[in-house]
């Protein structure tokens, strides 16, 4: 019980903070494009990973690619000026790693993702304005 209200204590939090858009909207924040994003807390839980794990990029093409706990992914977005995104089917390599559990929960996240933030050097992927993931600029 003490954990979900940790939870959901941080997650109003981080709305609130994500809500005040005139306030991020200065020099500081890194591109969707051409950054290199990595896994930092998913679900509310705080991701410790390898430097090449969970990291993914997008391009001007509107397509990402990355890697998950091993397997390499790839596919299409989209985003519009509101900040919402989707994205198309993935699709990647199957490898078994040791954090697959991880990995499919990571696809999982990004396939269902409606909208994104971006703070200062910290990407935001929203599901219907709840919070899922915070990806690092790398």
């Amino acid at each position: 019980m003490k954990n979900v209200i940790s939870i959901l204590i941080a997650t109003v939090v981080l709305l609130l903070v994500v809500g005040c858009c005139p306030c991020r909207k200065g020099k500081n924040n890194k591109p969707l494009v051409g950054t290199e994003w990595q896994l930092a807390r998913m679900m509310g839980t705080d991701i410790a990973v390898a430097d090449d794990q969970f990291v993914f990029q997008f391009s001007e093409d509107g397509r990402f690619s990355g890697v998950g706990a091993c397997n390499r992914m790839m596919g299409d977005y989209s985003v519009t000026e509101k900040r919402a995104i989707s994205f198309g089917e993935l699709a990647g390599t199957r490898m078994m790693c040791p954090n697959i559990n991880l990995e499919a929960q990571f696809t999982k996240i990004i396939s269902q993702a409606t909208h994104y933030e971006i703070d200062g050097d910290m990407l935001l992927l929203l599901s219907n304005g709840e919070l899922q993931a915070v990806f690092k600029a790398k």
